[in-house]
């Protein structure tokens, strides 16, 4: 118990001295259309599919839904975004939801919530800072980058 208060006594200090101007935690949407001319639905699809594979590779990561005829995959996600004091680790946690067409698809992130991690527990933040939800925003974009790098890749080489 006594942790918990030096903790929280630490981080209100410290957001006192560096000034940080603490905001509600609301959820926020991302949304983002990418062109792939010449690709079928069917095989952006697919791509998308393996790029799932390949990042929610964690128990904490998990593909909700899919349904290839539709398109569509939605996906929930927890990432590591900063650390506080390097004690508390900072995390988002994250909705994508992706619907694929001939020749495009659309990527739909959702930051739903923060949390951070001490050595006892894990808990909900109600408030964090502008920085802290530029390194979420940051974090979200980086994903959807890595999306599109990995689906216009066209190294993929089925014949290998």
């Amino acid at each position: 118990m006594f942790k918990k208060f030096l903790l929280v006594g630490l981080l209100a200090g410290s957001a006192l001295i560096t000034g940080c101007a603490m905001q509600p935690v609301v959820p926020v949407d991302a949304t983002e259309t990418i062109s792939i001319p010449g690709q079928s639905q069917r095989d952006i699809y697919k791509k998308i599919r393996q790029w799932f594979s390949q990042y929610f590779v964690s128990g904490k990561s998990v593909v909700d839904y899919e349904n290839p005829e539709a398109g569509t995959i939605i996906g929930n996600g927890i990432a590591q975004i900063g650390s506080t004091l390097g004690v508390v680790v900072n995390s988002i946690h994250y909705n994508i939801r992706i619907d694929t067409k001939d020749e495009k698809f659309r990527v739909v992130t959702k930051i739903i919530k923060h949390t951070n991690t001490d050595s006892d527990s894990t808990y909900d933040v109600s408030n964090v800072t502008s920085g802290r939800n530029a390194a979420a925003l940051a974090h979200v974009a980086t994903i959807v980058a890595d999306i599109k790098k990995y689906v216009t890749n066209t190294k993929h080489d089925p014949s290998w």
